[in-house]
């Protein structure tokens, strides 16, 4: 089977939806399961071009007629994928699993001291604040912790950050509130002090446009799992900004860390005069960062159908949707007398994340989302330091009908004494 007979399929769906963002829904079969799917925040749905192109390769690997140079060109394409939806340059781009390895990576390679500082947030997600304190245990720097229990003003932040402020460590999207920090603002006051911004892009990218340069992130890690579609293989990736790429050492490395060695990768493996000794230079792009030996084509494949389909979409009109069901979602909670926590006329702030207080006590509320999923109807229940609610997330394949789902039911189960 040919890279060719493995795309087609895929790519004459996809432009049939390109241009209209209703007909999204069709590539999401399991999306019938549910009379309500409004949970992508904790996982995505997988459309079907990651399903059709997976199934195809891996059949090819079962038959053996699977071949380097078909994985490798997947590898190419996703890379430009990604690259597209960011706003970033390919060398820019290495693939991970999920974002926590990502985030792992360029962490090890920072040059801390005892003299420095990483600002995190108070209510960021628990691999964030584990990450900080492990790294600044092991290199002697010191933890600065922004107070806003999920809701940052970056006049706020700005108060936090000094010339002892090396790097900050942030989520753009915040997983309780879902609150979107204003990363331009805040990029701007830490580049002026010389320190670097590493984002956390798991619960923005595939949902919400995010250009790396405009934006002048330094650093971007996500996960495939949530809004970019590609759950339960441990896809991701990062964006390491071209500047920054000669001067971070993520060390030690892989042979495939390298540079591909004069002749290629194909004839130094059987060179009987070669030296295992003497390398090849380590990669000046960001290969320097994915894992040094054999890749995991299965969920770079994953992500690159999935980022593929975001991309043909078009991210500003997703993000179009999302906000326009989010408005949608206000009116009708604010109409029934529910409250939305860090709720913001600035549409800046929005994400597809809503967390939804229904004015009962904790354990009535999480009797409420367990009733609601025995009902087909998904949400999750999100919580941190005193900050707990009905986490209501939604993405492009939802509609006002689930908005309408989930109001009817919310309203039949507060009038219950559950």
């Amino acid at each position: 089977m040919s890279s060719s007979h493995v795309f087609k399929p895929c790519l004459k769906r996809i432009s049939r939806c390109s241009s209209l963002l209703s007909s999204v829904r069709d590539y999401f079969p399991s999306i019938k399961r549910f009379r309500a799917y409004l949970n992508t925040a904790s996982t995505g749905l997988t459309p079907i071009n990651v399903y059709e192109t997976l199934s195809g390769v891996l059949n090819m690997i079962y038959e053996g007629s699977v071949t380097e140079d078909l994985l490798e060109d997947y590898v190419a394409r996703g890379r430009k994928e990604v690259a597209r939806l960011i706003g970033a340059e390919t060398s820019e781009i290495a693939f991970t699993v999920q974002t926590t390895e990502g985030l792992k990576n360029v962490l090890r390679s920072l040059n801390l001291g005892t003299d420095d500082v990483v600002l995190g947030l108070d209510l960021d997600f628990p691999t964030i604040t584990s990450l900080i304190k492990s790294l600044c245990v092991v290199r002697g720097c010191d933890v600065r912790v922004a107070e806003g229990k999920g809701i940052y003003e970056v006049g706020d932040l700005e108060k936090l950050v000094d010339d002892s402020v090396k790097v900050a460590i942030v989520s753009s999207v915040q997983w309780i509130s879902g609150w979107r920090i204003n990363l331009k603002e805040l990029s701007n006051i830490l580049h002026e002090h010389g320190a670097l911004i590493i984002v956390d892009g798991v619960q923005h990218v595939g949902a919400l446009k995010l250009d790396v340069a405009s934006e002048d992130v330094d650093v971007l890690c996500v996960g495939g799992e949530k809004w970019m579609l590609s759950p339960y293989v441990g896809s991701g990736f990062m964006y390491v900004r071209r500047e920054l790429l000669e001067e971070l050492d993520p060390f030690p490395y892989g042979i495939l860390n390298r540079e591909e060695p004069r002749g290629g990768w194909g004839n130094y493996w059987p060179d009987p005069d070669k030296d295992v000794w003497s390398l090849p230079q380590v990669s000046r792009t960001a290969l320097k960062f994915e894992w040094g030996g054999g890749r995991p084509y299965t969920s770079i494949i994953a992500l690159y159908e999935a980022a593929r389909l975001i991309n043909n979409v078009g991210i500003e009109n997703i993000e179009s949707h999302i906000l326009n069901i989010k408005r949608y979602l206000h009116e009708r909670l604010f109409s029934e007398g529910y409250a939305v926590y860090g709720y913001s006329d600035e549409v800046i702030h929005w994400s597809g994340i809503t967390l939804v207080k229904t004015g009962l006590n904790r354990m009535r509320e999480l009797n409420i989302v367990e009733e609601l999923r025995k009902r087909g109807v998904m949400v999750s229940y999100r919580g941190a330091s005193g900050v707990s609610g009905i986490r209501v997330s939604t993405h492009l394949y939802n509609t006002r009908e689930d908005v309408d789902v989930l109001i009817d039911e919310l309203n039949k189960l507060r009038a219950l004494n559950m």
